[in-house]
Parts: C-alpha cells; structure tokens; sequence
C-alpha cells in the first residue's frame, strides 16, 4: 500500500472512531481500496413535536446490485462514518424496524427489492423508509441525510358503545391492508389486521387498549367490519368508507349499537403533521355508508412522490415561483406550508445515455448514477430520477423549459420504483426498452424559507 493511501486510511479511521455510540453490524470492503467516505445520518420529513425518526434505522449500502455495507443508527446524535471505493452507490434505510418484530435481511441477503415483513405473532411498530443514491469521489467525504417517512397508518383510537352486555368479545377489522414493504414500496395487498378490544367497567362501552400501528389499506376504499361476539354466535357490521387511508395518517372511530341498525360508526381520519392535511368523517348503518371528506390543508401542488433531498439544510431566501430559474434550474412547483416551501427542480443540464442493444435495468440504472453528477447543480444536492408524476409535471412545462427535447426519451422511475423511458409530449408514454440516446434529465426538491 503506498504511504498516500496509507494516510488517507488511517484518517478515514480516525473518523470513523469519533462517531458517537455507533453500532456496525458489517460492511465488506477492501481497506487497501477504500479512498473515499460516506457519512449518513437521518431526520423526519414535515415539523412539529411528532416529526422525529423512529430508531433503530438500519442502513444497506449498495453498489450496483451488491449490498457492501450494513450498519445501524441507534440515536438521533449518531452519524455513520462508512469507508468505500469511490463510485455511485444506492442507500436504503428502515427505521422503527427491530430484530424481533421483523425479518430483516442479512448484507448478504440483501437486494434492492428486498422483503421487510412482521416476524409471526409480532405487531408493527412505527415503521419509517428512505432511499438515495450517492456519488463519491476520491479522497472525499460525502455527509448523506436521509429523509425518513414514515411507512404505517395508526389506529389511535376505537370507542363502541351501549354494545349488549351479553357479548362476551368485541372486535374490529380493517382490510384489504398492504402486508410488507419491498424495498421502501409497500406491497402484498390482500391482508387484514384484526384488534381485540377492552370491555370497560360499565360493560357495555368496548374500547382499544393501546394505539395499534398497521400498514395503510391498498385500495381507494377501506373496509372496517365490527365483530360482536355472543354466545350464540358472532354478529359481523361491515362498512366502506369510501376514502383511501395513507400512510402518516391517525384514524380514530366511534361507534354506537342500537337493537334496529346494530352498530352506528362515526369517525375522523387525519393526517399526520408532516402530510397534507385531510379530515374526514363518515358515518354509516345497516343500509350502506356515506362520507364527507374536508379540504385539503397545504396541497403540493403537484410535486409528485419520492422527493428525498439529500441535504436537510432549508435556505433562506426568495421563494420562486413555477416558470421561473433558480440558480440556473426551471421551477416545476412550488408548495408552502407555514413560511417554507418545497421547490421542485429540474435540471438544466441533460445526459444523453449511451445504452447498447439488450441493455438490462440494473445497467442502465448503475449507468445513470454514475451519470448524475454530470447534470448537477453546484450548490444544490439531491438529484435524482424523476417520479411518473413529475414527468407529468414536465409534459406541462415542456414548452418552456429551456433545453428541453420535446422528441426526446426521458428516463423516470414509475409509482413501483421501476425505471422507465418514454416521451413527454401529449402524454407520458411508458417503455422499457433502454435504447443510445435515452435523456437523463434529474430533478432535486429544495426547501426555502421566506426572508
């Protein structure tokens, strides 16, 4: 080993041994090789006292489709020092998620469709996810904050009432709910949580002991049933809401039996502090069910999904408007939420890939990180693929954006996180075929607060 990369070694080292508490499970690289650092840490989206991080976060580093690191973050003050070979890498992280409650993969069993499910018999706890990708150069270090979201919806609380004293259990289910994530995707759509209520002094009021955490429901509608059981049998109330429950969102009902209709729901479903908010109430009886929903508290404006930027800094500044050029790169939204906004970039720079005949996705998509770095922005971090919904963003601004190739290919991840290609022009066409001349053309959120 030369006496430079000997240097460089033992100072990466020496880093790694200031960061506080940290724990590592493993990573798998070459010390003689390792001439660059990547630093991660994490934070909550949104603000307010709930917007925190759920630990332990377990971090998989990935080169191409190879996991090369795994390590965990225990704390809030806690910064992982991990030393790697420079090149582009993709970083997932799930927090909330213990040994005991789920199957988490090993590093070797790791891959970026992996499977994050509940261990049997265990329940959920408040699941969070994130993923970027980072470019490291030689000699350098690269500080990469994820952003976490959260993953679970939470049943806050049930209350039912004047249930017959002769009942001996009562519970509720809600169904169909998605049953594990797939890398940060939620996925495996047909299943049901059912929950145990508590029969209260009075016997005839049943209430949720605890808070229970579940993955969100899978289709536009949710289906909660109520389940009275007596001793000659179980009597089951079954309800629409009519309205799609996401995840970040607090759901609270109550309901009231009478002899005529049996059991009478009311409700609200809210979102939590780092979401849109959305209120709704629904009240339903033995003839079927309706809903109302409220306005939507701080819309996005259309900033599509999956806007992790890797820098949690928020500027200080002028807040631009859609249409306009922020340090050489088009505003495509702009959403404001109590004196900051998200603003959704794209880049003024365009990659024209070189991809060869019978190009597989994990190539094309290694071709691409390696590529990012080309089309950023000094001074601006977190670029990335764009979502469908942000091409869709694109198809509208296609006329103004400057540099932009209205025939062109573009590349863009689709709302399952796979990669795709296809033109913007009345609308955006899907492909997958990864052909030379396919555009790249990254987009990044940024975050700036009104002087």
């Amino acid at each position: 080993m030369s006496i430079q990369k000997m240097m460089k070694f033992c100072l990466m080292l020496m880093l790694i041994g200031l960061s506080a508490c940290e724990k590592s499970e493993s990573w798998e690289i070459d010390a003689d090789e390792a001439n660059s650092l990547l630093q991660v840490r994490t934070r909550a989206t949104g603000a307010g006292d709930e917007s925190v991080v759920s630990y332990p976060v377990h971090v998989y580093v990935f080169k191409g489709s190879k996991c090369v690191a795994l390590q965990t973050i225990e704390d809030e003050n806690q910064t992982l020092s991990i030393p790697l070979v420079e090149g582009a890498y993709s970083v997932y992280a799930f927090g909330g998620a213990t040994s005991e409650n789920y199957l988490l993969p090993t590093m070797q069993e790791a891959a970026a469709d992996m499977e994050i499910s509940l261990r049997s018999g265990q329940s959920h706890g408040d699941l969070m996810a994130a993923k970027s990708n980072v470019t490291l150069v030689d000699g350098g270090t690269n500080t990469l904050t994820l952003a976490m979201e959260r993953k679970v919806m939470l049943l806050q609380s049930v209350v039912l009432n004047k249930i017959p004293t002769s009942a001996t259990a009562v519970s509720i289910t809600l169904s169909p709910l998605w049953q594990r994530l797939e890398g940060t995707d939620l996925a495996g759509e047909t299943g049901a949580a059912t929950i145990d209520l508590t029969e209260q002094e009075d016997g005839k009021t049943w209430k949720l002991a605890s808070a229970q955490y579940l993955l969100p429901p899978s289709e536009s509608s949710t289906t909660i049933t109520v389940n009275i059981v007596k001793s000659g049998g179980t009597s089951s109330y079954t309800y629409n809401t009519g309205e799609q429950l996401g995840e970040g969102y607090k759901l609270n009902i109550e309901g009231t039996y009478t002899e005529a209709v049996g059991v009478t729901l009311a409700g609200t479903i809210t979102g939590s502090v780092w979401k849109d908010e959305k209120t709704i109430t629904f009240e339903f009886d033995e003839s079927g069910s309706s809903a109302s929903e409220g306005g939507d508290e701080g819309g996005d404006e259309g900033a599509g999904s999956g806007n992790d930027n890797e820098d949690n800094s928020v500027v200080t500044g002028t807040i631009p408007s859609v249409g306009d050029s922020y340090n050489g790169c088009y505003v495509l939204s702009v959403s404001k939420n109590n004196g900051v906004a998200d603003v959704l970039l794209i880049s003024p720079t365009p990659k024209t890939m070189g991809f060869a005949d019978g190009t597989t996705a994990e190539q094309a998509l290694n071709a691409i990180e390696t590529s990012m770095q080309e089309c950023a922005v000094s001074g601006i971090s977190g670029w990335r693929l764009m979502t469908k919904d942000e091409a869709n963003i694109v198809l509208q601004h296609r006329t103004s954006i400057p540099n932009f190739d209205k025939s062109g290919r573009y590349l863009y991840l689709n709302s399952e996180g796979k990669l795709r290609v296809g033109t913007i022009t009345t609308t955006v066409s899907d492909g997958w075929t990864y052909k030379n001349g396919d555009i790249l053309r990254p987009v990044t959120l940024i975050r700036i607060a009104e002087e």
